[in-house]
């Protein structure tokens, strides 16, 4: 009986602790996610579990091209996603960025495949358009490491980064496969 007694303990405080989970396991998640979402298209599938320095999973299409992707994965249903200044430079046609939505599970998740090119483009011209405008009071901005995507434009997105460019990203994978450079 004490046993009994004992696990129900341990499910009440697990159920306690329930809510956002750490950021290591909200990360694995979006990577797995992605992951999987390849793995049931035909793709040959690999998470580099943090030993490659840009990118989460390596995969090979159904056709043998080989393709790299960045996954960044947020607890909240987010809009915009931390980049950071690497994130500012050219790719080659092989590399994809995953944004991925976890929506507190409350909801389907959702994910944005974008070619890198798209997000080195928008993440540096819209830093440049924040440095560009004044503050709130008026002051200059001062240049930080962090950059942003987002999944929703705003006033500092350039103006052909649009609604339905990004939308057709969304929960998308055949852009893995239908993307040319342009």
């Amino acid at each position: 009986m004490d046993k009994i007694n004992d696990m129900n303990d341990v499910r009440k405080c697990k159920m306690i602790k329930q809510g956002k989970p750490d950021n290591n396991n909200i990360c694995n998640a979006g990577e797995y996610y992605i992951a999987s979402i390849l793995s049931s298209k035909g793709y040959i599938t690999t998470i580099t579990l943090g030993r490659a320095e840009v990118y989460d999973v390596i995969a090979i299409r159904p056709d043998g091209q080989t393709i790299k992707i960045q996954v960044k994965t947020a607890w909240y249903d987010n809009k915009v996603f931390r980049l950071s200044p690497k994130d500012t430079i050219d790719r080659n046609m092989d590399y994809f960025y995953a944004f991925v939505t976890l929506k507190e599970n409350k909801s389907d998740w959702d994910y944005y495949i974008v070619p890198a090119k798209i997000v080195s483009k928008n993440v540096r011209e819209g830093h440049q358009n924040w440095l560009n405008t004044l503050g709130k009071k008026g002051q200059k901005h001062n240049d930080s490491t962090v950059r942003l995507f987002r999944s929703k434009p705003n006033k500092d997105s350039p103006s052909w980064f649009t609604q339905d460019l990004i939308n057709s990203f969304k929960n998308n994978i055949d852009v893995l496969e239908n993307y040319r450079e342009g």
